[in-house]
């Protein structure tokens, strides 16, 4: 997993020549977002972008997910929401894998995990062995309405 702010996406450069195309669409449509939600192409199934509009749920509603052939690139554009974070290993599966939704559902693990706010100007990379619980509440009882950038990167 990688957290950090747009102002220093150049620092992970050169880390993968698929993720570096990942983080440039990234720089560009951060600025730049198409107005409909819902995916959009941009190298075919190696990488493309999803954009959607929500209300942050009760975390304790939600479950872990992870993905096994596609590196998540997640950016708030507005709003606000917190995203937990746990390594996957170890965790009790919810609901198996499905190889069409590239998903697996997991339990909260012990502790509940790790809570990082997103907000705009912030980005998160997770790669398939982060499971991660998106689209919770940023504050207690509050939500807020989200407008989020998914670049999915094939691995």
């Amino acid at each position: 997993m990688i957290a950090d702010t747009l102002a220093h996406l150049e620092r992970y450069r050169g880390l993968d020549p698929r993720l570096d195309r990942g983080l440039e669409a990234l720089r560009r449509l951060a600025g730049d977002a198409p107005e409909s939600d819902g995916r959009h192409e941009l190298e075919g199934a190696e990488l493309y972008a999803s954009l959607s509009t929500y209300e942050t749920g009760n975390p304790v509603e939600k479950s872990y997910e992870a993905h096994r052939r596609y590196i998540d690139i997640q950016a708030v554009l507005s709003g606000r929401e917190l995203l937990y974070w746990a390594p996957l290993a170890g965790l009790a599966a919810r609901r198996a894998y499905s190889e069409a939704e590239d998903v697996a559902f997991f339990e909260n693990p012990a502790g509940g995990g790790a809570g990082l706010l997103l907000d705009p100007g912030s980005f998160i990379v997770l790669f398939p062995q982060d499971a991660h619980k998106p689209g919770c509440h940023p504050a207690r009882g509050g939500g807020e309405t989200v407008r989020k950038l998914v670049l999915k990167v094939r691995v």
